[in-house]
């Protein structure tokens, strides 16, 4: 069995207070939210340079990301990671899977089309961006 770990606990060890999350992710419960290794087959489907992948489940991680997290290495990090895909889950619930693929994939392929890179398509992506500002937005402690 892959590692796994509340959200809750992993932004509580970054400094960040998970309660402080309910107004910008109402959908979202960051104690019920498991962040997950993510397994080998998993991660052969990810784009180089991915850290984690969030799906209506919850969170998944890269092993070395994890390794990371559990050892309260670069806290801040890990913390604006969590609350960045806590963000996605968040669309997820509050658009619908199929909204949320339209939106997600038509953005990227937007970008494409434009003759953007696959970086600067990926974010392009609204979602991705209202994710980077929610994960901005959090004011990142010292670890409780």
């Amino acid at each position: 069995m892959y590692d796994t770990a509340p959200a809750g606990d992993l932004l509580r060890a970054s400094g960040i207070d998970p309660d402080d999350l309910a107004e910008l992710m109402p959908r979202v419960d960051p104690a019920t939210v498991k962040v997950r290794v993510a397994s080998p087959l998993f991660r052969r489907f990810w784009a180089k340079g991915i850290a984690a992948v969030s799906l209506p489940i919850g969170v998944f991680v890269q092993p070395a990301i994890m390794d990371r997290m559990r050892a309260g290495a670069e806290p801040e990090r890990s913390g604006r990671l969590i609350v960045h895909e806590l963000m996605h889950i968040e669309q997820w619930r509050r658009l619908g899977a199929v909204r949320h693929l339209v939106q997600y994939v038509g953005d990227y392929l937007r970008g494409r089309f434009r003759r953007l890179g696959h970086w600067e398509a990926y974010r392009s992506i609204r979602l991705e961006v209202e994710a980077r500002d929610a994960a901005a937005a959090v004011t990142v402690g010292e670890p409780r």
